[in-house]
């Protein structure tokens, strides 16, 4: 019986009351009006005291409904047992088939398969079925009519037509319930999601309606105006915001309480509907130069600091050398000092291009040919031989680049390769190789590659794995590529990979 147990809400909670007042009604009707109908002829008295019994059943049944929640598949077949067996009585003492009674356990068989499973539904046809086979058998025993084999052959297998037929409509009904109600908690998903962006934007939103009268308004915009404007024209909320505009999707700065704000409106819908995007922009410039004014306080005190350590190096070496009579130890400080003084003289030059980074000027570039150049420029600036870094690729690729921009890229990732390559030939590789319409440019080491305390923070600025290093190297390295409509990634121990626009023939 569990097998059928349904859940007595929506349309099958509604079929439930629907077949309590139906069973109700038509016991009624048996009881009051059964023997102007020429029923229970036979046998008045048990006529009369089923009809009562029948009727008192029925209501009894509906009044405990709210019991009936707990295991409504139980509880159908129990309704389903009652009608059965009390339409069949009815039968029994009203002359059998001849009665009429028939669609009436029809009746009843469908309304119990409605809310149970298949095998349900065919049980409860079995017992209409067996019911009437029954009754006839039991008139032909004692001889109180002919034998109706024939009817009852066709009424029982009606019975199961009408069982199964029934189910599989309730089944129906019950996806289609079920898909209503998941397409309701769908949409009434998105209209909280929707509510909490609207909530959660800056820029404020109206919805106005086909008459230009405002329907919704976002938390910004009542904040700005001071007020709910909902039910009012949206002209006299916004001067010079109206249907025109919208069909222009133009925009027109309002002055409202002192605030100046830019309104979009949207290309009317179909619904003659249309919207209004309101931005407080002098607050987003605020919070711009806030912003400018935190990060360019994050650099100035990450420079401080970097630029101390070496400043005071330089200053203590000079204060050394003032006193010191042996030209050993004078050379020594005077080395010190000017190996700090390069250290911050690369911290300068690193923090100026950061400044460099929103003016790329282009240019079509042969990157072979501009790689044997570079390559020839950095040896002599590292002090390395020329086996110690190789060129590797393609020849002819053409790139889009900033030639300096470049230069300080390749330049940062050759000098952090030189810091942790070995002496050995091929220590340093530098490959290049065309990948659809981005080329691939890969500066790799022999060296251990980053820290793995660092790993994940290679690209912060101020973040270094080795000493000396200002930390920026990288950072720019990015921020330059980036300005290039390339990029920069660490692949793996000590290889970096850049990859730049591809200028096609």
């Amino acid at each position: 019986m569990e097998e059928g147990e349904r859940s007595a809400d929506g349309m099958a909670g509604v079929a439930v009351r629907l077949g309590d007042l139906l069973r109700v009604a038509v016991a009624g009707v048996l009881l009051v009006g059964g023997r102007q109908m020429s029923l229970g002829e036979e046998w008045p008295a048990a006529f009369l005291w089923l009809g009562v019994g029948y009727f008192a059943a029925a209501v009894v049944l509906a009044a405990l409904r709210p019991m009936r929640l707990r295991r409504p598949g139980a509880w159908v077949t129990a309704a389903a047992l009652l009608d059965v067996g009390a339409l069949t009585g009815f039968m029994a003492v009203s002359g059998g088939f001849r009665s009429g009674l028939v669609p009436f356990l029809y009746l009843a068989v469908g309304g119990a398969a409605l809310g149970v499973s298949r095998r349900l539904a065919a049980f409860y046809a079995s017992l209409a079925a067996l019911a009437m086979l029954g009754e006839n058998l039991w008139r032909t025993w004692l001889g109180a009519g002919p034998s109706d084999a024939y009817l009852v052959g066709l009424s029982g297998a009606g019975a199961f037509a009408v069982a199964l037929a029934a189910q599989a409509l309730g089944e129906r009904l019950r996806r289609a319930e079920e898909s209503v109600r998941a397409q309701q908690q769908t949409l009434a998903w998105q209209r909280e999601i929707n509510d909490r962006i609207l909530r959660e934007l800056r820029d404020g939103v109206l919805v106005v309606d086909d008459r230009d009268v405002v329907r919704y308004a976002s938390r910004p915009v009542r904040l700005w105006l001071g007020r709910e404007p909902v039910g009012e024209r949206v002209d006299a909320i916004l001067p010079g915001v109206d249907r025109a505009l919208a069909r222009a999707g133009g925009e027109r700065w309002v002055t409202v309480q002192g605030r100046r704000l830019r309104c979009r409106a949207s290309v009317p819908y179909r619904g003659g509907g249309w919207l209004v995007f309101v931005s407080d922009l002098e607050e987003v410039s605020r919070e711009f130069e806030r912003n400018k004014l935190a990060s360019l306080g994050a650099l100035v005190g990450g420079v401080a600091h970097e630029v101390r350590n070496p400043l005071a190096a330089v200053v203590q070496a000079l204060e050394l050398m003032r006193g010191e009579e042996d030209a050993t130890a004078r050379e020594t400080l005077r080395a010190m000092a000017l190996d700090n003084a390069e250290r911050i003289e690369r911290l300068v030059e690193d923090v100026l291009s950061l400044g460099r980074r929103q003016r790329p000027r282009p240019e079509v570039l042969d990157l072979s040919v501009w790689l044997r150049q570079w390559r020839r420029e950095a040896l002599a600036r590292l002090g390395r031989g020329e086996e110690e870094v190789v060129l590797e690729g393609e020849e002819g690729l053409r790139i889009r680049a900033d030639p300096v921009h470049l230069r300080h890229i390749l330049d940062n990732l050759l000098d952090n390769a030189a810091h942790f390559a070995s002496r050995r030939a091929g220590a340093i590789r530098v490959c290049t190789r065309a990948e659809g319409e981005r080329v691939r440019l890969e500066v790799c080491d022999d060296g251990p590659g980053p820290a793995p305390q660092v790993r994940e923070r290679l690209f912060e600025p101020f973040v270094s794995s080795r000493d000396g290093g200002t930390g920026l190297g990288l950072y720019v390295a990015r921020t330059l590529a980036r300005a290039n409509q390339g990029e920069v990634e660490w692949v793996d121990a000590g290889c970096f990979r850049v990859w730049l626009p591809r200028e096609g023939p």
